[in-house]
């Protein structure tokens, strides 16, 4: 992870002062004339990520109570979070962050893989354990989300969180189309996506749970050889208290690649303490 930091002494200011994403509406563009058949076969036919390694902008919010464990939660000690962090990516179940203060070093060490994840802080010299399914994420990052599901719209992958195209139902709605899901999934009520009206890229989604209603928003997808990768995520748990923003770099990182599973296992330091976080 070392050459994954090192990246980031490279200028960042752009990310840095973006703006953040707003309503995830889009310009005032009548829709395309397109069918059902056409637009969901361009859907069925773009291929996204299927990993990410890279630097990246990260603005986390957090005021739930869930993250407590004993007054402390590693990524959010005093409730919100803004820098630059390591990403590491990969589906279904495999993720590394590393939130990094203003010299490049790794304020806490997050790793996930499979059914459990662990978390670092070296100021603290503690690592904190919790399982990566619904209860143990929003321990984490105040999202009531699963690690797969996570992931997968980190990295863009949309439909497949939703059922797959198959499961949507599509209709016209102002300056956007409108997807709709027919039936509930999993932990899934019910869902709709917004997607823009010339290249279908999804804008905005609501996934609606018995917890109640996670907003997604992207920015602009950016094409990456033969996949499409957001260049901004921004979740906001049920009520809009809790957020997670990423900015993506436009020309940085790994995309799609091979990812060692080494960078998915930690060992923490001897005489670490050992708390649960949940799950």
């Amino acid at each position: 992870m070392r050459t994954l930091r090192f990246c980031l002494a490279v200028s960042f200011c752009a990310l840095a002062g973006c703006a953040l994403l707003q309503s995830g509406q889009v310009a005032e563009v009548p829709p395309r004339d397109a069918s059902p058949t056409e637009i969901f076969a361009k859907l069925k036919a773009r291929r996204y990520p299927r990993a990410y390694r890279g630097a990246v902008y990260m603005q986390l919010r957090y005021h739930g109570e869930r993250s407590k464990v004993g007054g402390e939660n590693p990524l959010v000690p005093q409730g919100s979070f803004a820098g630059h962090a390591a990403l590491v990516l990969r589906k279904p179940d495999s993720l590394r962050i590393e939130p990094l203060s203003p010299f490049g070093t790794p304020l806490v060490v997050v790793v996930a893989r499979g059914a459990s994840f662990r978390a670092y802080s070296p100021s603290r010299n503690t690592v904190y354990m919790g399982r990566t399914n619904r209860q143990g994420i929003e321990g984490m990052l105040g999202i009531p989300l699963n690690s797969e599901i996570f992931i997968k719209l980190l990295l863009g992958d949309w439909a497949v969180v939703l059922g797959g195209e198959e499961n949507l139902a599509l209709k016209k709605r102002g300056s956007v189309y409108a997807l709709e899901m027919k039936r509930g999934a999993g932990g899934v009520v019910s869902g709709l996506v917004e997607l823009e009206p010339r290249d279908f890229h999804a804008v905005k989604m609501e996934i609606r749970t018995r917890r109640g209603a996670i907003v997604v928003r992207y920015g602009g997808f950016i094409k990456a050889g033969t996949v499409w990768r957001p260049s901004q995520v921004e979740i906001l748990a049920p009520g809009g208290k809790n957020r997670l923003h990423i900015s993506y770099p436009a020309d940085e990182g790994a995309v799609d690649t091979a990812l060692s599973d080494e960078l998915f296992r930690f060992k923490p330091p001897r005489g670490a303490r050992t708390l649960w976080l949940g799950g």
